[in-house]
């Protein structure tokens, strides 16, 4: 269960960090000001790398071993993001930036993390200067294609999420035990992040974050395929980190082509291509996330495949991405263009007026019927002392009365999703009617999530709606219904999904503070506290 305490770790901490960064921006000089290339029209924090390296260093250092290679990765993501921090506050040359990607990369490699089997050489071992030459080149490649594929909200952060969850997934089920609580710690320094980085963002994560991010994802996939399992193909990479290495390569030879360097500002790549489109900000990020997706399953079915097969389908799919954005160039191909900053809201449910109480009412409380299932289950299992919980009750009234709401609301979250975890260890641990229960937490859930999407259609106000965000979850929920056969895991996503959801709803309420429910979960996090210290 390390991975999982990874990522819970990492998302905490960036979770908490992230609200400090935005309000020393400016005192640090770490802010985006609005220019050509930008989408953005005022100036926003640029620091919310900081907070995703701060969160997977946290989390790695406590679970990874000292003296392993990931120890070792640890210290040269710290030189990119101390490299990343001077760029990001000075904006610094490029020709520094390379320089601080090289020192890092130079670092990682002279420890032992090397490319030593490419492709059509078999299982012979490359001569040592090509090695770490190759290596040397791919992971400064892939590190600058990830900074250089940050020009949305929420877009490169879900790319890599995407992949390093692709990474996690391989390594998971290859015996790759480290290399899965690495992945997990990024992936929830990113989570947290994204929780602020979501259209339209409140922080960027700067250089220092699309380079660390992209950094990690580079060297874990070398671990990958060339430590944990040699039976993964060694091309294997190319189809993992896809889209950033199109896009780089796409952008870079038309920057050659038109004379220009290659390493010059412009608006070639991929996300701008959609926008020109007519696509909206959500859509390109959506669109793009799904073109990462089809390299993805790809690099699922060719895991074992032959060199010849992973690095066609590679230039297959690249050609046929690359193909449609030339016609739709050619024939200046347009989406909706006439309902951009339309709302596109279906208006029918809200002529029911009856059916927003409804709703709000019914998340509200089946989240407390939920809350009562876990204490109930905490009684069950440690048989606590009820004067102890007389007290627990008035201490969770007197938090309710004196904490603002929103501290509560970021503690009742935290309480409400790391809950999950429990109440699916209960159902799959202790109940004699597993299949029962199983089934009817399934039917609650998804109950659940469909009066939240029913809420959302009669809301009338528009600060609460799906996001670039939502579907990559989606995502990420379908990928693990398909390729992971383990029923835990796929319950915790689904719970965590439809919770998310309803809690993100109620606290957008503001005329309601949901006392009833606020006291219930402030008591369900006393008592889940107490019981972790005892019994962990």
């Amino acid at each position: 269960m390390d991975y999982v305490i990874s990522f819970f770790v990492a998302t905490v901490v960036c979770w908490a960090l992230i609200p400090i960064l935005i309000r020393y921006a400016p005192q640090l000089g770490m802010l985006d000001v609005p220019g050509e290339r930008k989408v953005h029209s005022v100036a926003i924090p640029r620091c919310g790398g900081v907070g995703i390296a701060t969160g997977t260093i946290i989390a790695a250092a406590l679970l990874l071993p000292f003296n392993t290679l990931y120890q070792q990765l640890i210290i040269g993501g710290l030189i990119i993001v101390l490299f990343g921090i001077a760029d990001d506050v000075l904006e610094i040359n490029y020709k520094w930036k390379f320089l601080g990607q090289f020192l890092a990369v130079c670092y990682v490699v002279s420890q032992g993390i090397v490319i030593k089997f490419v492709p059509f050489m078999g299982m012979n071992e490359a001569p040592w200067y090509f090695s770490y030459t190759l290596t040397v080149l791919f992971v400064i490649g892939v590190t600058n294609a990830v900074n250089l594929s940050d020009g949305l909200d929420g877009l490169a952060a879900g790319i890599i999420l995407l992949s390093l969850a692709c990474i996690a997934f391989f390594a998971f089920f290859s015996g790759g035990t480290h290399i899965d609580v690495m992945a997990f710690a990024v992936i929830g320094g990113i989570v947290g992040f994204l929780r602020f980085n979501t259209h339209p963002a409140i922080i960027f994560m700067g250089d220092t974050g699309s380079q660390f991010i992209g950094f990690m994802a580079a060297f874990l996939v070398i671990v990958l395929t060339q430590n944990v399992s040699t039976a993964f193909n060694p091309a294997l990479p190319l189809l993992i980190l896809g889209l950033p290495i199109l896009d780089t390569i796409s952008v870079m030879t038309q920057r050659i082509k038109a004379g220009k360097s290659p390493f010059s500002a412009d608006k070639r790549h991929i996300h701008h291509k959609l926008l020109v489109c007519g696509f909206t900000h959500e859509e390109a990020v959506v669109i793009i996330y799904l073109l990462q997706a089809f390299f993805l399953i790809a690099a699922f079915i060719l895991r074992y495949a032959t060199d010849i097969e992973v690095i066609g389908v590679f230039l297959l799919i690249s050609s046929v991405i690359l193909w449609a954005f030339y016609v739709a160039s050619i024939k200046q191909w347009k989406f909706h263009s006439d309902r951009v900053g339309q709302d596109r809201r279906n208006n029918y449910f809200r002529y029911h007026g009856w059916l927003f109480a409804f709703c709000r009412r019914y998340i509200e409380f089946s989240i407390c019927i939920y809350l009562f299932f876990l204490l109930a289950s905490l009684a069950f299992i440690s048989s606590p002392i009820w004067q102890n919980e007389i007290i627990y009750l008035f201490l969770a009234l007197c938090i309710y009365k004196w904490l603002p709401l929103n501290i509560q609301d970021f503690f009742i979250r935290v309480s409400i999703y790391s809950s999950v975890m429990f109440s699916c260890y209960i159902i799959f641990e202790f109940s004699g009617f597993h299949q029962i229960i199983f089934d009817l937490m399934d039917i609650f859930f998804l109950i659940l999530f469909v009066v939240v999407t029913l809420a959302v259609k009669v809301t009338r106000k528009s600060y609460f709606r799906l996001t670039t965000q939502d579907a990559l979850i989606s995502l990420l929920m379908l990928s693990s219904l398909f390729f992971v056969n383990t029923g835990f895991i796929v319950s915790v996503l689904l719970y965590l999904f439809c919770l998310g959801y309803a809690l993100e709803y109620l606290f957008h309420r503001d005329a309601y503070q949901f006392k009833f429910l606020r006291i219930l979960a402030i008591f369900y996090m006393l008592n889940f506290s107490i019981f972790l210290a005892v019994y962990i």
